[in-house]
């Protein structure tokens, strides 16, 4: 049994009396080890950050939570040029305190890294903290992209870089540290689609969101265009594309799988025209032609009795009205033909 006293943490109050004490603060706690206070003012984002900031109600929240309890969780940047520091996860915690009046923040700083090593913290440190769900498609798309330029970057084999590529999980579980740039495994698609219910198949399809023009993939983050047309979308040249989203803006057009496909297979035909797009986008093209055959109707008993016997089958007398129908529209013919035949003479 051991007789070393645990070390106490620190409570919120605590933290802001630490966090006024000036930049050079570095906590003692196990639990923070490596934690040291840096001026607000010397923090950068992160030069692609590929997420979307929190607005309106959620940064309300977290700067109350802020201003309640401090910032409990430090951020983690890398060291820059000129003293200053480069924001890989945090960005969220670094506005609120910004908001709520702090001067410094909790920071991990994380020397000598790779661009690679860089991209994966914060795309890691994000997949970790935030659902699938609450994000928007450009975000997961830009993020996957991001990732897969990473191991491109950081030379993984490649089998794992064609294995995201095709959408398929790039990392296995029983990956070796040495295989993953930042020492440790990293979070794999695999892991994403069983946490979040994201098949590998779709992984490969939000990567496709990454082609397409930004005004469609804004359409696409606001639930105008679901995920499946959107990808057929990708597919089109940018030219097309940018018809496609002109069509939208000034008709109105919506664009549903059965669309999509369409236009796709235009493209791929290299015949979407304007005038197709506008077809295809408006429903004309896919409209059933009306129905040339008169409808059906009952002939009264009546009409015909008169002309045939009790004893006449059924099948006697509709021949019979067949041949009689023939007989009278010939005749009906025959003058038209007679005018035709005057005239050429």
């Amino acid at each position: 049994m051991s007789n070393k006293r645990p070390t106490p943490k620190l409570s919120s109050i605590d933290e802001l009396l630490l966090l006024s004490q000036g930049p050079n603060l570095t906590t003692s706690s196990p639990e923070n080890s490596g934690v040291t206070s840096l001026l607000l003012s010397s923090l950068i984002p992160f030069y692609k950050h590929p997420f979307k900031l929190y607005e309106g109600k959620k940064l309300d929240d977290l700067i109350e939570s802020v201003l309640e309890n401090g910032v409990l969780i430090p951020v983690i940047v890398r060291p820059m040029e000129q003293d200053s520091y480069e924001i890989l996860s945090g960005h969220n915690r670094v506005n609120a305190a910004k908001a709520a009046g702090l001067l410094y923040i909790p920071s991990i700083i994380k020397e000598h890294l790779t661009e690679a090593e860089a991209v994966i913290i914060v795309v890691d440190t994000n997949f970790n903290q935030r659902s699938i769900q609450d994000m928007l498609p450009s975000e997961l798309a830009r993020a996957l992209q991001m990732q897969l330029e990473a191991c491109k970057e950081a030379k993984q084999k490649q089998s794992k870089i064609t294995q995201l590529e095709n959408g398929e999980p790039p990392y296995n579980t029983k990956d070796s540290e040495s295989t993953v740039p930042v020492g440790q495994r990293t979070w794999s698609v695999d892991e994403v689609s069983e946490k979040n219910d994201m098949s590998p198949t779709n992984i490969k399809r939000y990567l496709r969101l990454n082609h397409l023009l930004p005004e469609l993939m804004e359409r696409v983050d606001q639930g105008e265009i679901k995920l499946r047309p959107a990808v057929d979308l990708s597919y089109l040249k940018r030219e097309e594309q940018q018809t496609v989203e002109s069509l939208i803006h000034v008709q109105g057009y919506k664009v549903d799988m059965k669309k999509s496909e369409l236009l796709r297979a235009k493209s791929e035909n290299r015949n979407l025209t304007e005038q197709a797009a506008s077809a295809i986008l408006s429903g004309v093209s896919s409209r059933k032609p009306k129905n040339m055959v008169p409808a059906p109707f009952k002939l009264k008993h009546k009409v015909y009795a008169k002309y045939f016997s009790p004893e006449s089958k059924a099948a006697e007398v509709e021949e019979i009205i067949d041949k009689a129908l023939t007989l009278y529209f010939s005749l009906q013919s025959e003058p038209e033909q007679q005018i035709e035949e005057e005239e050429i003479k």
